[in-house]
C-alpha cells in the first residue's frame, strides 16, 4: 500500500533542546518527503516562548516545516507545571492537527517521539484518524528512568501512568524506534513479540554541518578562547544535569593542577548554582565554567581541548545503551575522549578511554596517560573516533536507515 509521502514528528523539545529530529526532517525531504515537527514554542532552558501565537507553522528549509504550540503553563523548574505543559502539548496537538494538515498534506507516518511518553497517546490517535503508520520513537526509558535515575517510588501514580501509557504504546506501535542499541531488551520484557518491529537508530550528528560550523568559526568567545590556549585543558559541553555528574569530574580534575591540567566546563542548567558553589568552596583554582555555546563553536572548542569528558552512572538501566549525543561530537572532533563509566559504549568502540565510574584516581592517571601521548598516538585517536562517528552515527546515514524502515512496514 502506497502511503502519503508526509511525516509527522511529534516532539516537545525539538524547537530547542535537541537537533535529531532537525537533521532527520532534513534528510527525510532530501529524500522526497514533507515533514513537519510539532513542538512547543515554550523555551525550556530560557523559561519563556519563543514566539506567542497560539500555534506558529513555520518552513525552516525546503519541505520541512515547525508547528510551534502555546502549551502551558510557563514553569520555572522540574515540578507540576512541567507535567501540565507537557500534558496541555499534547492537547494542543489533537486540537491543531487540521491546521498542519492543511499546510503539509495528511501523515503517512507519525513519529511520536519521547520524553515525554505523553506524546504517544496523541500520536496514536492521530495515526488512526490519518491510516498512518504510528511511530514510537524512545530516547529515555520512561518511567524507568524516573525510577532508577530521579529516585521517584515505582509506586508513584505518575510511574504507574506513564507504565500503562508505555505498554499502550508499545503495543499499538507500528515500528519501535530507539536511540538505545540494546532497548529491545527491555521491551521484551513487557512483550517478547515486540522484538521484530524494534530498531535502533542511534542519536549522532550531521558531520557535514559540523565541518562547515568548524571551517567558520576558527575563533571562540574571547575568555574561553584564551583559556584554552593558554592552558592543557580538559573540557565538557553540555547540560549541567544531576544525571550529567559533572561534580565527579571536576572533583577528579582539581586533584591535577599540580599537573598543569585544567578543565574548561561550558553549558547550561540547573546545577549551575551547585557546581559554582563546589569549586568556591573547595577553592579549586584549575576549573572554570563557561556559559552556554552556540553550536555552531562547539567543534572548534572540543578540537582546541586536549582531552573531552563526560560520565555515566550505572543504575540498571544503562544496559540497554546510551543516548548522549555530546560523545558523538566529542569522537567526531578528533580531541582524545575520556568517559567515566563501567559499560561499554561508543567511546570504547572508537578505541578510546574508559574508566570505571566511581575510580577518580584511575581517572586523574588516564588523563596524564592522555597528557602524554605523542603525535602519531594522538592521530590515530582522532582517526579512530571520526571513522566510528562517519559509520553509524552520522544522522544524514541514519536518516536514509529510518526512512528503509519506514517503507518496510
Amino acid at each position: 500500500m502506497s502511503r502519503n509521502k508526509t511525516i509527522w514528528i511529534i516532539n516537545l523539545y525539538a524547537s530547542h533542546l535537541e537537533t535529531r529530529h532537525r537533521e532527520l526532517a532534513k534528510s527525510f525531504a532530501q529524500s522526497g518527503y514533507t515533514v513537519a515537527v510539532i513542538t512547543t514554542s515554550f523555551h525550556h532552558g530560557r523559561k519563556e516562548y519563543l514566539y506567542d501565537e497560539t500555534i506558529r507553522i513555520t518552513e525552516r528549509a525546503e519541505n520541512v516545516y515547525y508547528a510551534y504550540l502555546h502549551s502551558g503553563p510557563s514553569y520555572q523548574s522540574n515540578g507540576s507545571g512541567r507535567i501540565l505543559n507537557m500534558l496541555d502539548f499534547c492537547r494542543l496537538v489533537r486540537k491543531h492537527h487540521k491546521k498542519i494538515a492543511e499546510k503539509t498534506g495528511a501523515p503517512g507516518y507519525i513519529i511520536a517521539s519521547s520524553a515525554p511518553p505523553f506524546v504517544w497517546e496523541p500520536g496514536y490517535s492521530l495515526a488512526k484518524k490519518y491510516n498512518a503508520k504510528f511511530v514510537v520513537e524512545i530516547k529515555d526509558i520512561w518511567p524507568l528512568a524516573l525510577v532508577k535515575i530521579q529516585g521517584v517510588s515505582p509506586v508513584h501514580p505518575l510511574v504507574i501512568l506513564l507504565r500503562i501509557i508505555e505498554k499502550r504504546a508499545y503495543k499499538h506501535a507500528d515500528i519501535i524506534v530507539t536511540t538505545m542499541q540494546y532497548a529491545w531488551k527491555h521491551i521484551c520484557k513487557i512483550n517478547k513479540d515486540y522484538k521484530d518491529k524494534v530498531f535502533w537508530m542511534p542519536n549522532g550528528i550531521n558531520t557535514k554541518q559540523a565541518d562547515e560550523w568548524f571551517e567558520e568559526n576558527k575563533t571562540l568567545p574571547p575568555e574561553l578562547e584564551q583559556y584554552l590556549s593558554e592552558n592543557w585543558c580538559c573540557i565538557y559541553i553540555g547540560s549541567f544535569a544531576r544525571s550529567e555528574h559533572v561534580d565527579l569530574l571536576i572533583d577528579a580534575v582539581s586533584g591535577l593542577a599540580d599537573e598543569d591540567v585544567c578543565f574548561a566546563v561550558i553549558g547550561e542548567g540547573q546545577e549551575r548554582e551547585k557546581l559554582q558553589a563546589l569549586i568556591d568552596s573547595k577553592h579549586i583554582t584549575n576549573v572554570k565554567i563557561f556559559p552556554f555555546l552556540e553550536r555552531k563553536y562547539i567543534l572548534t572548542a572540543l578540537y582546541k581541548a586536549k582531552c573531552c569528558l563526560a560520565a555515566c552512572k550505572n543504575v540498571g538501566m544503562q544496559q540497554y545503551g546510551l543516548s548522549m549525543y555530546k560523545l558523538s561530537e566529542y569522537l567526531y572532533s578528533g580531541t582524545p575522549t575520556v568517559f567515566a563509566f563501567d559499560l561499554e559504549s561508543v567511546v570504547s568502540d572508537a578505541g578510546h578511554y574508559t574508566v570505571p565510574y566511581d575510580d577518580a584516581e584511575k581517572l586523574r592517571s588516564t588523563i596524564i596517560s592522555v597528557k602524554n601521548l605523542d603525535q602519531e598516538a594522538l592521530d590515530e585517536l582522532s582517526r579512530k573516533g571520526k571513522e566510528e562517528i562517519i559509520k553509524h552515527y552520522d544522522l544524514q546515514n541514519v536518516g536514509k536507515d529510518y526512512l528503509k524502515v519506514l517503507e518496510s512496514k
